[in-house]
């Protein structure tokens, strides 16, 4: 499968309202639902995640976002400035263009400039931009350098360009062989594992070796169930338990940190179920784990 951009025809893709994406073809309209309904006209401003977080009990957030939703560092920025007790946020850079001097004054200027407190990277848009080069490549050193030199975190998203299990775990060698040079830098493994992958029927079979890749210090993983399994499983996502303890039991909850990717798992479940999942269904889960996993972890990582 081709995952790049070559060949894409002009259908004149856009936001259709209600959270639906829009396009044209041969004068016929068609639409999908991709976000929640709720986001009238896609868009979801600090107040409304402030409104939400207050309504379910959470205190702080970080947000971050990916290059479907725009080029947001000086949005992201803002809320920031106009909620610092309750937001920190992360900076966004053509991954594909790393090895750009150009990237690194983004980089530069997002962090220093405009305040922002960590990176946001999705590996697989390499290869959608068609770079031969995996990201532990020499090339992109001088990058990765920039980065510990000015000591923030990543929030890395493990995820190939095509679909299916090997890929992934090709993508996933790639990030190790990284880690192993650049350990020193801490990192959020966003979404976990992802399962859906490694599903055959009903049973989920997870590598040892994903296991051991993940076992690296300075890897803080991410639990997100829904946005992915909430399309497969119904809340409360039971299926999910074994897996989670399987976690808890591995690496402790000191490595483990909850996650939402809100408003969007709002597709799958409310804001409150994607918390209650977790709070009021994970009685394995003590309450001083939970505390960790629930703020603890990530307040200790953003500094906060």
């Amino acid at each position: 499968i081709d995952m790049t951009l070559d060949g894409l025809t002009n259908v004149n893709f856009r936001g259709g309202g209600v959270g639906r994406f829009a396009w044209t073809i041969d004068e016929i309209d068609y639409s999908i639902q991709y976000l929640p309904p709720t986001l009238s006209d896609l868009n979801a401003p600090p107040e409304l995640m402030i409104a939400q977080m207050d309504f379910i009990g959470v205190d702080k957030a970080v947000l971050h976002n990916g290059h479907s939703y725009g080029r947001l560092n000086e949005y992201l920025a803002d809320c920031v400035k106009r909620f610092p007790e309750r937001f920190k946020a992360l900076a966004l850079i053509d991954e594909w263009k790393a090895d750009d001097p150009n990237e690194l004054q983004t980089l530069n200027h997002a962090i220093q400039n405009l305040g922002l407190h960590a990176l946001w990277f999705q590996s697989g848009n390499l290869r959608i931009h068609k770079r031969a080069e995996t990201v532990d490549n020499p090339i992109f050193y001088p990058f990765w350098d920039q980065i510990r030199e000015l000591g923030i975190p990543v929030f890395w998203f493990v995820t190939p360009s095509i679909p299916g299990k090997e890929p992934y775990l090709e993508e996933l060698r790639a990030f190790h062989r990284w880690n192993e040079r650049y350990q020193d830098i801490p990192v959020m493994f966003t979404h976990g594992i992802p399962l859906f992958r490694f599903m055959d029927g009903d049973k989920i079979s997870i590598p040892e070796e994903v296991w051991k890749i993940l076992e690296a210090p300075n890897l803080l993983i991410e639990l997100l169930i829904p946005i992915f399994q909430g399309a497969i499983w119904e809340y409360p996502y039971v299926e999910c338990q074994p897996i989670i303890e399987e976690y808890l039991e591995r690496f402790g909850a000191d490595k483990l940190a909850w996650g939402s990717d809100m408003p969007n798992v709002e597709r799958n479940c409310t804001y409150k179920q994607c918390l209650d999942y977790l709070k009021l269904s994970c009685g394995f889960i003590s309450q001083a784990d939970m505390d960790k996993i629930c703020g603890d972890n990530v307040a200790r990582l953003m500094k906060w």
